[in-house]
């Protein structure tokens, strides 16, 4: 199953809580149970720096539930505002992409 592109835009001083869970083509939920729910960020340059959040299990993970969450202050600790980024499921030493895409910091206008 390939992974799914979505962009995300976030608001700078604001956090992000995002609820995902992991299903086959056939919308039967698939256990993930054992693995680390992850999102890794990086800017549009290509370097090897990139900021890593460990998301968390909603329950035990035989549902396939998961959510990442960051911050406001792990967001404004970007050191860019345009980037990418890609939601995985991380069971060493292997990961799984599952949402990917651009990442934008937005910022507010007073």
């Amino acid at each position: 199953m390939s992974a799914a592109k979505y962009d995300l835009i976030v608001s700078e001083e604001a956090g992000l809580s995002l609820s995902l869970v992991y299903k086959d083509n056939s919308g039967v939920v698939i256990d993930i149970s054992g693995s680390t729910p992850r999102i890794r960020v990086t800017d549009n340059q290509y370097d090897e720096t990139t900021d890593t959040f460990t998301g968390a299990l909603t329950t035990d993970g035989t549902d396939g539930a998961f959510t990442i969450t960051m911050s406001a202050n792990e967001i404004d600790g970007l050191a860019f505002n345009n980037g990418r980024f890609i939601i995985d499921l991380y069971d060493d030493p292997i990961s799984l992409a599952l949402v990917y895409g651009k990442f934008k910091v937005k910022k507010l206008k007073y």
